[in-house]
């Protein structure tokens, strides 16, 4: 992995920036202006001044639900950053309530194809703005950087065309950050043990099989990461203007 995609911080483990991929469309991702994050509540005085200096994050997108925002808290409105909240309707993983008891048999793969469908509208306007270049720098971002993070960087990916073995080991890339995210995720919202313990083993986990499967559902059911954000809004010029701005 470059050396320059982990953005070292203090209070986030999980900040990558999304420049560098190669795309069959030709070129590649932008460095600097699209960055994947865990919880922007954290940062620290001195991870402050990386996003707002050195970075210039101008727009944040937050994914989490609104409960979560109210129990650990939101991105430092002083820090000047224009934020958003896109709420994902993410109740498969991250919910003060149980989960679907229908979600606890199925694979990786399924339990993000039910998030991406159930929330599909959300991830729509999500896109939206995020594939604007008229708020980069933009970081987006849930609680772990992981789950909801995970597939809306896939979606923006996909749709610049990149390959598919790079949306999976950019997905993949959080695995090295999983036990400190864990521990903090659990000091914040004791109650996502017992959310965890009722599904597979490796839902803490970003394993490179969860995204493969994903994408190749997505393939089936939408005919492709295009297919899938075309059904649930996102405007065809807003895609245009994703790649005529994200890729170099």
């Amino acid at each position: 992995m470059n050396q320059l995609r982990r953005i070292p911080l203090e209070g986030c483990v999980n900040f990558r920036d999304l420049g560098g991929y190669a795309s069959s469309l030709g070129g590649t991702t932008k460095w600097g202006v699209l960055f994947r994050a865990d919880s922007l509540h954290r940062l620290s005085a001195a991870d402050a001044e990386v996003l707002t200096g050195r970075l210039g994050v101008r727009t944040a997108v937050d994914l989490r639900a609104h409960d979560e925002r109210e129990r650990v808290g939101v991105l430092n409105p002083a820090l000047g950053i224009n934020e958003h909240h896109v709420g994902t309707i993410d109740r498969s993983v991250h919910s003060n309530e149980p989960p679907d008891p229908e979600l606890k048999d199925r694979s990786f793969g399924q339990i993000y194809e039910n998030m991406i469908h159930t929330g599909g509208e959300r991830f729509a306007a999500a896109i939206e703005l995020v594939a604007d270049p008229d708020q980069w720098p933009t970081a987006f971002f849930c609680m772990a950087g992981k789950d909801r993070t995970g597939c809306l960087a896939a979606m923006i990916l996909g749709l610049a065309g990149v390959e598919r073995q790079d949306i999976v080991g950019d997905y993949a890339a959080t695995a090295p950050a999983v036990p400190e995210i864990r521990e903090r995720s659990l000091a914040e919202l004791p109650e996502l043990a017992r959310v965890w313990e009722q599904f597979r083993p490796d839902i803490v986990n970003a394993p490179t099989s969860a995204m493969t499967e994903l994408l190749g559902i997505v393939e089936d059911r939408w005919g492709g990461l295009e297919g899938y954000a075309l059904d649930y809004g996102v405007k065809p010029q807003t895609i245009e203007r994703l790649r005529d701005s994200f890729l170099v």
